[in-house]
């Protein structure tokens, strides 16, 4: 897993209430045609199997950070979860990575972490390509 610097997303214009609930990615600078959620890009990696997009939605009522897996190539969406809820405070604190397949996320004010896991192979409703488990603090 190294940070990248490649992703980009397109800024929105008018009132906040009117933008679209996905963002296009520009990639080094050039639309690319993939959209994800949120309209703030928090943190990207790459990874030996995909890229990681870590987004929100700054807005301090639909608080929520988004992580999205997009496949190399093509650059598609390959699962996206999301932390936080609509009223809910939910501000990412920190990513530390264990090794390319596993991370840990922490949240401001939120008592313990999610951890993730990027699969190589998914089943739909069963075994999601990015595995996502609350970890409570004791």
């Amino acid at each position: 897993m190294k940070p990248v610097e490649r992703f980009t997303l397109e800024a929105h214009d008018g009132p906040y209430e009117a933008w679209p609930s996905r963002t296009h990615v520009l990639v080094d600078g050039a639309r690319c045609g993939l959209a994800v959620s949120g309209y703030v890009l928090l943190r990207q990696f790459e990874t030996p199997a995909a890229y990681l997009l870590v987004t929100d939605y700054d807005c301090p009522f639909e608080e929520a950070v988004t992580f999205t897996l997009v496949s190399k190539d093509p650059l598609k969406v390959c699962a996206q979860r999301t932390v936080g809820a609509m009223y809910a405070s939910c501000h990412l604190d920190d990513i530390t990575w264990v090794d390319n397949k596993h991370f840990s996320a922490t949240f401001v004010g939120i008592d313990g972490r999610w951890d993730f896991t990027i699969r190589d192979r998914s089943m739909p409703f069963v075994l999601p390509r990015l595995g996502m488990n609350r970890v409570h603090d004791r």
